[in-house]
């Protein structure tokens, strides 16, 4: 159907045409952009569009042949560069894709363009009326809630004052916003860091270290019990270190690096890396790469990893990750990653370890 269009004035129309009252949900929609792919309201407004993807928003209707539309695009040209944190959708009414192309080129028009082709989302925002006549420029104001703001029918010079008004309430709108946002962003990752603490809360320092059973790369088994604490054999005995890493972790390998020093620097303390859930061949592999002589165990299952809550409780691997035990079987130092100067860390506990 051919929607009739009147002359227009260079003045404002009665807002009576609206069947959106301000506060209440701006009706859901997608359109193709003039560029290519599809624009979706819910993926920028609204419960559905990701928090840090909100933003308030103007859906400008208008055609190429509107003469105060394109008075009101002027404007919001420059509205846009002025409040960037606000996002400008011109809407094109039932009008071909080539038709518009020419238009923006003619114009050097910079505001994304949505094509409206047969006017079902003009119908739903109530800018074609009973009669079927495009009440036109026709601009709805969408806050980041997905409600609407402001609509505004029309356009004549001074116009532009009342949106730039709406945009400053909404530009602090959407600071206050990013703020709460950041600030539940930190709050979270605060009760992340609680939250595996609480997982590694069982391997309390100067609490026995649980015991455990691995298969060494080269052969035969390693038991934690036979090396330290009560069921080892006093002679036996010593302080050790369990390393948990993996061939792709960088800070592992910078760790075990410091680690090979160390050992020979301390030759009573044994340290053992535990690899983390890899292939004895690559495992094998890294370490003739880079020619280690620690010893290596290998947790095929990330068994002993959660044991020792390694594995943090989405399944994830928190590496590098190292336990020093004293003798007796306790755990006597705990360190997680690792930084330039932790292996002097190290080093102290090692050396109150092994002194008389």
């Amino acid at each position: 159907m051919k929607i009739k269009i009147p002359v227009f004035l260079l003045t404002c129309i009665s807002l009576s045409s609206a069947q959106i009252e301000i506060g209440q949900p701006a009706p859901n929609f997608y359109l193709p952009r003039l560029e290519g792919g599809s624009f979706y309201l819910s993926k920028v407004v609204g419960p559905k569009a990701k928090p840090e993807a909100r933003k308030p928003i103007v859906v400008s209707f208008f055609q190429t042949t509107c003469v105060p539309c394109k008075a009101e695009i002027t404007e919001f040209e420059k509205l846009q560069e002025e409040f960037p944190a606000v996002k400008i959708y011109l809407v094109d009414l039932n009008e071909v894709d080539q038709l518009v192309s020419d238009y923006v080129q003619k114009f050097d028009l910079k505001l994304e363009m949505l094509l409206d082709r047969y006017g079902i989302v003009g119908k739903k925002y109530g800018v074609v009326n009973e009669n079927d006549v495009a009440l036109l420029p026709n601009s709805y104001i969408i806050a980041t809630d997905g409600t609407v703001y402001y609509h505004h029918a029309g356009f004549k010079p001074g116009d532009e004052a009342v949106y730039r008004e709406k945009f400053i309430e909404l530009s602090k709108q959407l600071e206050e916003e990013r703020a709460a946002l950041a600030e539940e962003s930190a709050k979270k990752e605060a009760e992340a860091i609680v939250k595996k603490e609480e997982s590694q809360a069982g391997l309390v320092v100067g609490q026995p270290a649980p015991s455990f059973s691995l298969p060494r790369l080269e052969g035969k088994r390693f038991s934690l019990k036979r090396v330290v604490g009560p069921g080892a054999k006093p002679e036996a005995r010593k302080p050790i270190v369990v390393s948990f890493f993996q061939t792709t972790c960088v800070p592992c390998k910078a760790e075990i690096a410091e680690l090979e020093k160390l050992q020979e620097e301390f030759p009573s303390v044994v340290i053992y890396l535990v690899d983390l859930n890899e292939t004895n061949e690559l495992v094998t592999e890294y370490i003739e790469r880079f020619d280690l002589k620690l010893q290596m165990l290998m947790d095929l299952y990330g068994v002993v990893g959660k044991k020792y809550g390694v594995v943090d409780e989405n399944g994830r691997a928190i590496l590098p990750n190292s336990f020093v035990i004293a003798p007796d079987g306790t755990l006597y130092y705990h360190h997680t990653g690792f930084k330039s100067g932790d292996e002097k860390v190290y080093r102290e506990k090692f050396v109150q370890l092994t002194s008389p």
